[in-house]
């Protein structure tokens, strides 16, 4: 019988690592299986549990386009959807941490209470600010759970439009988390696209304004003076500009930022947005239609309050889509053992 002794000042989420890990080995899985092999493995399945996890809300907009798909393709007999908010407190997000350490410590502690909370049998990363931690945290690394990030889907969809059109520029638009990691740059780069047809901008407290109110006066300025940064730093002439909105937050504000960067002189402009493409990895082409009445749910949780007015601004802009998950981000679950935080706690 196998045994493990258990310290318990040790964090919680390195006990459940280890506990994961014990598992993968007596369900024979290989220590070096890719995720792609593991989500290949997941969509065999005619009944799948997703956690959906965002630093804040934006990543609804990716949960709402699952129950969609799932509602209309009929390739899963009945989906559990959870949108898990990895964000530990209301104005503590990762990009106020002080430390990349401090934000991998958090997030790996994020991963493991939801994967301990709901048994996901995948974990979709909706926020390019997390995704781009992914490879430091120890869940990721041992968990049989495949974590997919968001990060990867951007730079497909980004090389696939520069590749096709010589002369064209990329403005990769994403928070300071995003843009300092400079992994879509150096993705693009590994690709063979040169650096000069690229530009990346940081765009400070946006994703915070768009929770609050996306159609607000605040937003729209906000995003005219990051256009204006961006477009100042395009090379003269530059033919048609894909403007990579890599955050899932910015979505919300694609028609902002095609109308600003108009606004400045860019003549020719087409919006990338990852959020549309994520899911597809769940619906692979080959995967036959198992139901015409397929059973879908959504559940929101949150260890950090989410307010009436955020509630209503996303709710109002996802509700198109998927009406059950504007109805379960009204009626969301607070759950403050989400996963613990200490925000004194030092590195």
């Amino acid at each position: 019988m196998l045994r493990m002794d258990y310290d318990v000042k040790r964090p919680f989420s390195v006990l459940l690592v280890t506990i994961l890990m014990v598992h993968a080995a007596h369900a024979g899985m290989p220590a070096a299986d890719t995720v792609d092999a593991r989500i290949a493995h997941v969509v065999q399945r005619d009944s799948i549990t997703v956690l959906v996890t965002d630093s804040g809300l934006g990543g609804l907009a990716v949960a709402a386009d699952l129950d969609a798909r799932v509602r209309t393709s009929g390739v899963y007999r009945k989906v559990r959807i959870i949108f898990a908010n990895a964000l530990p407190e209301s104005n503590r997000g990762y990009n106020r941490m002080k430390t990349t350490q401090q934000k991998v410590r958090v997030f790996n502690d994020a991963l493991a209470g939801m994967a301990h909370a709901y048994a996901p049998d995948v974990i979709l990363v909706a926020c390019n600010t997390l995704s781009v931690l992914i490879p430091q945290t120890a869940f990721a690394a041992a968990s049989p759970i495949p974590v997919l990030g968001i990060v990867g889907t951007g730079v497909d969809m980004l090389y696939d439009k520069l590749a096709a059109a010589p002369g064209s520029a990329a403005i990769i638009f994403g928070t300071e988390t995003t843009i300092g990691a400079g992994t879509h740059r150096r993705m693009l780069m590994e690709r063979g696209i040169d650096p000069a047809r690229i530009v990346t901008r940081t765009c400070p407290n946006l994703a915070g304004a768009i929770e609050t109110d996306a159609s607000g006066s605040a937003v729209a300025a906000a995003v005219d003076g990051f256009a204006a940064l961006a477009a100042a730093e395009l090379h003269a002439g530059p033919g048609k500009v894909f403007a990579g909105l890599c955050c899932t937050h910015y979505g919300y504000a694609a028609a902002r930022f095609r109308e600003a960067l108009a606004a400045h002189g860019v003549a020719s402009v087409e919006i990338v947005d990852p959020n549309t493409r994520m899911n597809e990895v769940l619906f692979p082409p080959e995967h036959p239609r198992v139901t015409d009445r397929p059973v879908c749910t959504v559940e929101v949780v949150s260890r950090a309050v989410i307010s009436p007015e955020e509630q209503a601004s996303i709710g109002g802009l996802v509700e198109g889509v998927s009406p059950a998950t504007a109805i379960a981000l009204r009626t969301y679950l607070l759950q403050r053992d989400l996963f613990p935080f200490n925000p004194d706690a030092t590195e």
